[in-house]
């Protein structure tokens, strides 16, 4: 008899992924998710935007991020890797990859984002999944 059960991708369980279209160029979306940060995301200290460099986001009361950036392709391609966090609550992000991807077409951007590593297990992800 055939085995039709579904086989389920590891890699999937362990990515959360999201695609976005908004009306802005990509060279917008590039400048969003780097120097603009903290108009939508959280205040940022230590940033150097470019490939091997790092930026923290901090939030309040006192958390906060350091990101490694393993990717930078201007208007294109992001990937940070969490290398540190305000240990009580921020560990569980530290190892996650952010991969942002940004295809332009007729004046609009679709967003492609992966986090490897956020899975509903843990702490933030009800808040992390819908922000």
């Amino acid at each position: 008899m055939p085995d039709h059960t579904k086989q389920i991708d590891t890699q999937d369980i362990m990515n959360y992924k999201k695609e976005l279209e908004v009306n802005a160029s990509a060279e917008q979306v590039f400048s969003a998710l780097n120097e603009g940060l903290n108009t939508w995301w959280g205040n940022i200290t230590n940033s150097e935007f470019k490939t091997d460099g790092q930026f923290t986001i901090n939030f309040d009361p006192g958390y906060w991020w350091t990101f490694k950036i393993m990717e930078y392709t201007p208007n294109h391609e992001l990937v940070w890797k969490c290398v540190d966090g305000e240990p009580d609550f921020n560990k569980e992000w530290i190892g996650h990859v952010l991969h942002w991807e940004i295809e332009e077409t007729n004046g609009k951007s679709l967003i492609n984002f992966h986090q490897i590593g956020l899975t509903p297990q843990l702490h933030c992800y009800e808040i992390c999944s819908t922000t």
